[in-house]
Parts: C-alpha cells; sequence; structure tokens
C-alpha cells in the first residue's frame, strides 16, 4: 500500500511469517481503494493489500487462484480469517459484560440479542436482495458492507464488455450476505427507530445496502437511490424544523 508498483515476490517478501494469503482489491482509483470499508480489517490487522484498478486485473487476480502455493484472494470476501473477527465470541462477550454492568469500553454497540433482532429484521426487510445477515468486528468506520463478490469480478468485467460492445444483457445481481458494524451509529439508530418508525427505518436499511454495492462496485446505476435519498433529506428536513418549533 506504497503506492509503487510491486511484484508478487516483493509482496510476498514482506508478508508476516503466519501469512499463507496474497490478498487484493480492485477499486477505480488508489483514493478509492484507500477509503474502502473492505480495507479496514487489513488496517487493523497490518496486513498489506495490492491494489488493482481494471476490470481486467480484477477478473485476471479472480481466476489466478494462487502464486507460489499461496491463494490469492479478495479483500471482498466473506470468510477472511485475520485473527480480528471472533463475531459469535465477541457478541457473547458483550451480553456477559452487560448483564454484569461491565462493558469493556464506552462505545455504544448493539448486544448479542439486538444485533439478532436487527439482522433478522434486516434479511425480512430486504429478502429479495439479501441472502443472509450478521454483525461483524471487522469494520471501524462503516455501517456494513456485502460479501458476496465471488461474481463480483465477474459482473464488473461483464460491464466493461458491454461499455466496450452494447447489447449485453446485464448480468443479475445474487443475493448478497451483509455484515454489519454493530458499534455503527447509523445500525445503532436502525435498531432504535425500526419499531417506532418502521417505513423510516425501511427507507434507510434499502439505502444502507445501496451504500454497500457501491463500496462494492456492484451498483450499476447510482441514479435509482435519487427518490430514496430524497425521501431521507425531506425526513432530516422536517426533524431539524420540528426541532426549531
Amino acid at each position: 500500500m506504497n503506492g509503487e508498483l510491486n511484484s508478487f515476490d516483493e509482496y510476498v517478501a514482506r508478508c508476516k511469517p503466519e501469512q499463507k494469503e496474497i490478498y487484493y482489491l480492485c477499486a477505480p482509483s488508489r483514493d478509492l481503494a484507500l477509503n474502502s470499508p473492505y480495507l479496514e480489517a487489513f488496517e487493523k490487522a497490518g496486513r498489506e493489500v495490492i491494489f488493482v484498478y481494471t476490470a481486467i486485473d480484477d477478473f485476471t487476480m479472480a481466476n489466478l487462484e494462487k502464486y507460489e502455493g499461496r491463494s490469492i484472494v479478495s479483500a471482498e470476501k466473506s470468510n477472511i480469517d485475520l485473527g480480528i473477527d471472533g463475531d459469535e465470541k465477541s457478541d457473547k462477550e458483550g451480553d456477559e459484560k452487560n448483564e454484569h454492568g461491565k462493558e469493556a469500553d464506552d462505545q455504544k454497540k448493539l448486544t448479542g440479542v439486538e444485533a439478532e433482532e436487527l439482522c433478522s429484521w434486516f434479511h425480512k426487510t430486504l429478502d429479495q436482495k439479501v441472502a443472509s445477515c450478521k454483525v461483524t468486528n471487522r469494520l471501524d468506520s462503516s455501517p456494513a458492507i456485502v460479501t458476496d463478490n465471488e461474481s463480483g469480478a465477474m459482473r464488473r468485467m461483464m460491464r466493461m464488455v458491454d461499455t466496450q460492445e452494447g447489447g449485453l444483457d446485464a448480468l443479475p445481481l445474487a443475493k448478497q450476505h451483509v455484515l454489519i458494524n454493530p458499534k455503527h451509529p447509523i445500525i445503532l439508530g436502525l435498531q432504535s427507530i425500526r419499531e417506532k418508525e418502521p417505513t423510516l427505518a425501511k427507507v434507510c436499511a434499502e439505502q444502507v445496502f445501496d451504500n454497500c454495492l457501491v463500496a462494492a462496485g456492484l451498483l450499476d446505476d447510482g441514479r435509482t437511490m435519487l427518490p430514496r435519498l430524497n425521501d431521507i433529506l425531506l425526513c432530516v428536513v422536517k426533524g431539524a424544523n420540528k426541532d426549531e418549533k
């Protein structure tokens, strides 16, 4: 992540002894890659990630699979073990600490019960788009990510071919696996309003999901979000006016 061209051999030489994978992330630019939610876990774990910037590079990396016995793995995959996730264990420990009033830090976080309820609600609310929803400790500053990106490289490649040749049908988007950040204010807010204001909560959940698709490079046309964004802005403006009265 030093902004220079690197070979696989140079990358491997810098890896920690216990690292057996080569990680990569595809993004349109270096700035977008550096701000990608998929990078957060690797920065936390001190793992280097190779950036690639074109659909052809993305497709090639996905199909190489191995180099010198090391698996080539997209940072977007869900089953990456960086030794920091521990989702189920963290939830159980969080519940135990909450029961005894001894939360380890001051940061608010969904309890295991709340996380289970919210994930179930999120899945049911977006059941046509979401295959599953669960919490993760991979994220710091992002509310959620999607991880059905075995199809991501193919979809981006198809989009590139379609742009060049035209006439190809869009590749259907498979149902996504959503990982939510139990400490993020948006996720905490969703849990708070999902029963009190179900319509607003649904709109926000849809926007969170589409934001995930944007981050993954899977949203074909961002203009589809505009009506919903206007609805959210309207709610914000109305809320601000109500506070002033």
